[in-house]
């Protein structure tokens, strides 16, 4: 994979991936991060929920998938993804983009690019020897709704439609 972002710049860029990543005290930082800029930061943040999911995702490695990545040290990206059959058809499994968040002051920086391009990179890396036939992302926290729309239709995915929120 080609990338006009320095050398110097890429070196900077850490990714660890597997069960070890479901990692509480190193990935909820970035949790809490998401939590605020995400169109639910009114709604109280539930922790003992997260280590949960954490828990499953952690003892569950084979069906579920999970990745941090840091620049120059500092924690910026993590997702956490499930391998699973598609719905209505038990015969063609996908992959399930649970949760990807990139931090907002380097999402749409040349560094912020090329962590995008090397998460789905991993992803695709993970997901092709299960078997999977493509990539479900959910995009429903409503953070950066229109810059993810843009850099997935220009990686070749295909919008399906969209999630939608009303407040009762």
């Amino acid at each position: 994979m080609q990338s006009s972002l320095p050398a110097e710049e890429r070196r900077k860029v850490m990714i660890k991936l597997g069960e070890e990543v479901a990692d509480v005290p190193q990935i909820l930082p970035l949790v809490h991060q998401m939590h605020r800029e995400s169109l639910f930061a009114d709604l109280p943040f539930d922790e003992p929920q997260f280590e949960q999911i954490i828990g499953f995702i952690r003892d569950n490695p084979g069906f579920n998938g999970a990745l941090y990545v840091e620049y120059d040290g500092e924690p910026v990206a993590f997702a956490y993804y499930v391998f699973r059959p598609f719905m209505g058809s038990r015969k063609s499994w996908i992959t399930v983009m649970h949760t990807l968040y990139l931090r907002a002051d380097i999402r749409s920086t040349p560094v912020g690019g090329y962590i995008w391009e090397r998460i789905l990179l991993a992803v695709r890396s993970w997901s092709a020897p299960r078997g999977a036939r493509g990539i479900m992302f959910n995009v429903t926290s409503g953070i950066a709704v229109e810059e993810t729309d843009t850099v997935l239709r220009a990686g070749g995915a295909t919008h399906l439609g969209g999630n939608y929120f009303l407040r009762i």
